[in-house]
């Protein structure tokens, strides 16, 4: 009975050990590992998740999402607002110091006693809920000002320092190895390789060293791909061995971008990936807000119309499944 108990001990722990979606054999969409069968990745960009919702808020917003049968939630571990120096809901930061990013953790996770509860122990409790509720979370280790020369809180503790990058990509993806429902997202928001104040910058090295760490940690076996701006990712990671699929960002900038030509051409690449739109428009965003001349009655807001007909024309021409946020 006991040699029993361990071997079904060990099938256990071999099923959890490994990515649960994967790539079909033609590299066009995703399966799941089990059985084979297609998975539509159907997430809500819940990008705060960690940093500003409280144990019960994350318990109620992954209820709603779970009923609404979302099956991804895309989530950052280092938050864009700001998400190094301002604490999360319970007054934790993740790192002890932002030049040696030495881990802010505690003995304990217990949320009821004063000091126990920190920074990662929240992480752990949103990502277990979400497993419970048979949702993956789409998991960017950081957002991408804290690696590129562009904009953003910051600080940038990863630009040009890949060593940084892979260690703390290995503890990450060390401590979410065996999590059955985790999916790697990189970039966030960020593309890899841009122009700034004159001068051209690339931060694949930067990138590749936290894909190198999520592989060893999870013995090769995980699913990455990487959330950018724009271009497209077919542009800057053309061939790497580490991307399972390719993707865009249609974003809020114009209503008039066409991401489903994008896909379609996109899946012509080789070798050959999916590949999805990671985050069209959101409805009752401002439309390109940013350059300074947006008015209420020249651009306004995007509407469900052009959510959906991104979304559906996406998904038409091939994308491997669809965002909403």
């Amino acid at each position: 009975m006991k040699r029993i108990n361990l071997l079904i001990w060990l099938l256990l722990l071999t099923a959890v050990s490994f990515a649960q979606v994967s790539v079909d054999e033609t590299g066009t969409y995703l399966v799941t590992k089990q059985d084979g069968k297609p998975f539509f990745w159907l997430a809500d960009t819940g990008w705060e998740l960690f940093h500003r919702l409280t144990r019960e808020e994350a318990v109620v917003y992954l209820n709603t999402r779970q009923k609404q049968e979302f099956n991804v939630i895309m989530a950052v571990a280092l938050a864009e607002i700001d998400g190094l120096r301002q604490p999360n809901m319970y007054g934790s930061v993740p790192f002890k110091d932002l030049k040696t990013l030495e881990w802010a953790t505690t003995p304990g996770d217990n949320p009821n006693i004063p000091g126990e509860y920190d920074y990662w122990d929240h992480v752990d409790f949103v990502v277990r809920e979400a497993a419970k509720r048979k949702i993956y979370i789409g998991l960017l280790p950081t957002w991408g000002d804290k690696v590129a020369y562009q904009w953003g809180a910051g600080p940038m503790v990863f630009n040009n320092n890949p060593d940084a990058a892979y260690a703390y990509a290995k503890k990450l993806a060390e401590r979410y190895k065996d999590q059955w429902n985790i999916l790697w997202i990189l970039g966030g928001d960020r593309t890899a390789t841009y122009e700034r104040d004159g001068r051209r910058h690339d931060d694949r090295p930067v990138w590749r060293a936290m894909a190198k760490g999520i592989k060893e940690a999870c013995r090769q076996d995980a699913f990455i791909t990487y959330h950018t701006g724009w271009p497209e990712t077919t542009v800057f990671f053309p061939d790497e061995d580490w991307l399972d699929m390719h993707s865009l960002q249609s974003g809020h900038g114009s209503r008039t971008v066409k991401p489903w030509e994008t896909i379609h051409e996109g899946l012509k690449a080789r070798p050959p990936r999916p590949m999805m739109d990671l985050e069209p428009c959101y409805e009752d965003h401002p439309v390109n807000v940013w350059d300074g001349k947006w008015t209420r009655a020249e651009r306004g807001y995007f509407n469900d119309y052009d959510v959906r007909a991104r979304i559906y024309r996406g998904v038409f021409a091939g994308g491997a499944g669809a965002v909403y946020g």
